[in-house]
C-alpha cells in the first residue's frame, strides 16, 4: 500500500470515525460548535492520528536509506 493511502487509512480510523466528526461536519458553517468534551476527542484523535502518520514517514525514510523502501 502506498503512503499516501496508509496515512489516509490512518485519519479514517483515528478521527473520522469518532462522533464529534459527524457533527462538526454537520455544523460546519452553522455557527453552532459540538460540546467541549466532543471536540477535545476529536482534537486528540488528530493528534494520535498526526503522531502515526509521522511515525509511518519516518519508518519509510529510515527504510529507504537502508536501501529496503517499505513504501512507493
Amino acid at each position: 500500500m502506498a503512503l499516501g493511502d496508509e496515512i489516509d487509512e490512518i485519519f479514517r480510523r483515528e478521527v473520522k470515525s469518532l462522533p464529534a466528526y459527524a457533527k462538526a461536519q454537520a455544523a460546519g458553517g452553522s455557527g453552532v460548535a459540538p460540546p467541549v468534551e466532543e471536540m477535545n476527542n476529536l482534537l486528540m484523535g488528530l493528534v494520535v492520528a498526526v503522531q502515526r502518520s509521522l511515525h509511518l514517514l519516518a519508518d519509510s525514510i529510515e527504510g529507504m536509506e537502508n536501501g529496503s523502501a517499505q513504501f512507493h
